[in-house]
């Protein structure tokens, strides 16, 4: 009953039928509530005193679980998490936490890989320790060796290259690992797995800065595999993400916002926060990309950092904290004294968690910070001349080394604009035309927008 309610997107009933069938187990349960950040941290240091410094190579060696008992409650586990993260995403940690000490005191099972790959991703992500997140993630790849477990490879694909491995490697490389998660998913009837790695490279392979043409085609035949696999949910995010990408490539742009529409409506109806949530952030990568900062700051302002927890560990929620820091410091330049410093305070913080991000080792995110950096440097009038200057040289180095297209036209954009409101037409009209070849090599509209203006043409009109 509980993998037919989950299977049919009935989220609330099935939480509700697998709490119930641990609860006649007699085996510990979460509450049915949203979780405390003191619930979450406490929980937490209970399973970190489990592991006691264990190593990936300890945990893989730890024996078989052999208790039919624990096996069905772990069984449980599995699909509750899978649950509570599309309805209450603050009940995950503790379903993960649950699974992952019921595994170290009692032994490993077919669940005990996914328990510890999403620790890992946990871990990754809101608790901001990659080095002991990558660990579980490794230690569920090794129990992948064991025999028997080929069935949880694609999960654990999807988990950790979708939610571990971008905190501290090329967001590129995850690509062919979840073609690949997709193929086994295909091969051993893993359906709705075959989906979960086909939207994780869907994204990726958006937020890496391919070309959106081929992006566009890909996704188009995703959808075709969806319909097939009958994978409903899994085709909303597909459906959201090829709705932007024609946005972007200025294409059935009003057949598009009816798309999104029904789209937004047919998962409003079933509580899915995840797609729900992947709408603002592709919405608000449509605005920025095409300069709307009032309807910007308006998106930011109304679903506040909801984002970074519905979408915790995920590329998109870093992504979604670097658009909303430009937007704040694009926005502040058109505000009152008093909103501009509340707007830059609230920049700063979003530039501190990157910062932080960067610090222990994201490669994927420092062209992000040049950005930022060089928009904050405009906004302060002692230092506009030079640290805006360089802090745009390194964004455009940075972003052009590391492959992010869409991020080094954003680059060359935003400093032409800097160089022509400083007087230097010069610098100015060569950033915008950089940023014109860059775009049109991307294929987004706004190439359109930028080619229809003359180059000397004020930076205030440009797409303004």
């Amino acid at each position: 009953k509980v993998k037919s309610l989950h299977a049919a997107g009935n989220f609330d009933e099935c939480i509700d039928v697998a709490l119930d069938f641990r609860r006649q187990l007699g085996l510990p349960i979460v509450k049915r509530k949203p979780a405390s950040k003191f619930t979450i941290l406490k929980e937490y240091i209970r399973v970190k005193r489990l592991l006691k410094n264990k190593t990936a190579e300890d945990i893989a060696n730890l024996p078989m679980l052999d208790d039919e008992l624990y096996e069905m409650g772990q069984r449980m586990i599995h699909l509750l998490g899978a649950c509570v993260y599309q309805v209450e995403p603050t009940m995950f940690p503790l379903i993960v936490f649950q699974g992952v000490a019921t595994s170290l005191r009692h032994g490993l099972d077919s669940t005990s890989s996914e328990s510890l790959a999403m620790l890992g991703m946990l871990l990754c992500g809101p608790f901001g320790k990659p080095r002991e997140g990558l660990e579980m993630a490794k230690a569920a790849e090794l129990i992948l060796e064991k025999p028997g477990m080929r069935r949880s490879a694609p999960y654990i694909i999807f988990t950790t290259q979708g939610f571990c491995y971008h905190w501290t490697s090329p967001l590129q490389e995850t690509l062919p690992h979840l073609l690949k998660g997709y193929q086994i998913a295909l091969e051993t009837g893993e359906h709705e797995k075959a989906g979960f790695c086909l939207i994780m490279r869907s994204y990726h392979l958006f937020f890496t800065g391919r070309s959106l043409d081929s992006i566009q085609e890909e996704l188009e035949v995703t959808i075709k595999v969806l319909t097939e696999l009958k994978q409903e949910i899994s085709k909303l995010y597909i459906i959201v993400l090829l709705t932007t990408v024609k946005k972007l490539r200025g294409t059935d742009v009003e057949a598009d916002d009816k798309i999104l529409e029904s789209t937004m409506a047919t998962a409003a109806s079933t509580d899915n926060i995840p797609v729900l949530t992947y709408i603002n952030v592709m919405k608000l990568e449509e605005f920025v990309m095409f300069q709307q900062w009032k309807e910007a700051i308006d998106l930011v302002r109304k679903v506040a950092g909801n984002v970074r927890q519905n979408l915790a560990c995920t590329f998109a929620s870093v992504r979604y904290t670097f658009l909303e820091a430009l937007t704040y410091l694009k926005a502040a330049h058109s505000a009152t004294e008093w909103t501009k410093r509340q707007m830059k305070k609230s920049a700063k913080k979003m530039i501190q968690l990157i910062q932080g991000w960067a610090k222990k080792g994201n490669v994927n995110v420092v062209h992000y910070l040049y950005i930022l950096e060089a928009e904050l440097a405009t906004l302060d009038e002692k230092h506009k001349n030079n640290k805006a200057k360089e802090k745009f040289e390194a964004a455009i180095a940075t972003s052009s080394r590391h492959g992010f297209l869409q991020d080094r036209a954003l680059a060359h954009e935003l400093a032409g604009e800097y160089f022509k409101a400083q007087g230097d037409d010069h610098w100015g009209n060569y950033q915008t035309e950089c940023s014109r070849k860059c775009y049109q090599e991307w294929g987004g509209a706004s190439v359109k927008m930028l080619s229809s203006l003359s180059t000397v043409v004020d930076a205030d009109v440009i797409r303004g």
